[in-house]
């Protein structure tokens, strides 16, 4: 026998049970009397009919309460909390599923109280901040701002404008704000409201973190100038005094070495400053593609003593004398290292995964000091100007790229990573 899976399905059973014993009573009745054709047909329906609407009357009765049932569900789905759909029962079962709606309802409203009351909290709350924050609605319209977003939109009532009349707009769902790209990150969380969903846009100034960096770099590199120009002028003011106040007492042989040192500290300062020139005035980049097989056989030329493996085939978009150039440092580096550790061996591997890369890897003692290879005039050899890997990261920078350097596992070698677009 079939599963019944629906109450109609099992109401038209336990309706034609009655139906069906009544119908075999009425049968049985017009044989055993054995009444004509127009007595069986009136006894018929006297009795039949009758209880054929009222069967049918107390079906409709149950699926019109299913129905109220399900039009209330319905509306406090929708946050219509008001109980009408039943009102016209007031006893028995209905009323009493009537009024355990009504208990459902009351908490729902006590919920949805406590809900405004959170919510104007948070809301009062993000007023209050400093940082920036924005609220859009599913509409991606403005549904709520805080006081501080005036600072990016000076003299405009933001509520109800589209977001992108606010020059926001979505690239790979994340917000970002056109016209101050440079100064603000947006973070997004969803702010979920009942069946609404908002976003909550809260807007970061990346100009501190930049002064900050700054501000770091500067003091390094502040350091290292301090440092090389008083190496060279306090020796140089000491000889200079010493000949301008003893010059009688010091030997002539002596006076000539003094005032080579003196030239020699000079040229060296006038070094410096040329370096430091040479870091602030790159050329500007002219970028074309390039076959990355063509790029590996130049190398090849040029580093004899470097291992090329090319692991993925395409092109490369750069300005290829310069990118050679900040590899020509990199390698120095890399052969300076095998030297020093008494060893052989570096490997170059080229790849394309979600961008170029390019691994530069040697057989070395590694990095000693890893926070100021980027410093300026930082260097731990000793006559190194300390200007090669500051200019490589920034000939690959220019191109849109980065330049990464870190040790292998238990210092067994430097690595170098070079990161660059996809065409």
């Amino acid at each position: 026998m079939a599963k019944l899976t629906s109450v109609e399905q099992k109401l038209w059973l336990g309706f034609a049970v009655p139906l069906v014993i009544l119908a075999a009573g009425l049968i049985a009745t017009i044989i055993y009397f054995e009444l004509t054709l127009l007595g069986a047909i009136t006894l018929l329906l006297a009795l039949l009919v009758p209880s054929l609407l009222s069967l049918w009357y107390s079906y409709n009765k149950v699926m019109s309460v299913l129905d109220n049932l399900a039009v209330q569900l319905d509306s406090i789905s929708n946050e219509e909390l008001t109980v009408w759909q039943l009102s016209s029962y007031q006893g028995g079962r209905v009323a009493a599923l009537k009024a355990e709606i009504q208990l459902v309802v009351e908490r729902l409203q006590q919920k949805r109280q406590e809900y405004g009351q959170n919510e104007a909290f948070v809301f009062n709350f993000i007023s209050e901040l400093t940082l920036p924050v924005l609220v859009l609605d599913g509409h991606q319209q403005v549904y709520f701002a805080n006081r501080a977003m005036a600072d990016i939109y000076p003299n405009m009532t933001l509520d109800g404008i589209p977001a992108s009349k606010l020059a926001l707009n979505q690239v790979d769902e994340q917000w970002q704000l056109q016209q101050h790209s440079s100064r603000y990150k947006i973070a997004s969380h969803p702010l979920y409201r009942g069946q609404r969903v908002y976003q909550l846009l809260v807007f970061v100034s990346v100009e501190q973190a930049l002064r900050d960096n700054e501000k770091q770099v500067w003091q390094k590199l502040l350091s290292v100038l301090n440092h090389e120009v008083r190496n060279s002028l306090t020796p140089v003011s000491s000889m200079a005094q010493s000949l301008q106040q003893d010059r009688d007492a010091i030997p002539l042989a002596t006076q000539q070495t003094m005032l080579g040192v003196i030239e020699s500290r000079a040229a060296h300062l006038q070094q410096f400053v040329a370096n430091y020139a040479q870091i602030a005035q790159l050329p500007a980049v002219e970028k074309q593609t390039i076959a990355v097989e063509v790029l590996a056989n130049r190398w090849q030329a040029l580093f004899p003593e470097v291992q090329i493996d090319v692991l993925s085939s395409g092109v490369l978009y750069c300005d290829e004398p310069q990118l050679t150039q900040a590899m020509i440092n990199l390698v120095n580096n890399a052969l300076q290292a095998n030297q020093l550790a008494s060893k052989q061996g570096i490997t170059l591997t080229i790849e394309k995964r979600q961008q170029w890369q390019l691994c530069l890897q040697d057989n070395g003692g590694g990095i000693d000091n890893l926070d100021n290879l980027f410093v300026p005039f930082y260097s731990t050899k000793p006559n190194g100007s300390g200007i090669g890997l500051v200019l490589s990261r920034e000939i690959i920078r220019n191109q849109q790229g980065e330049l990464y350097l870190s040790n292998l596992a238990d210092n067994q070698g430097a690595k170098a990573l070079i990161t660059l677009p996809l065409c």
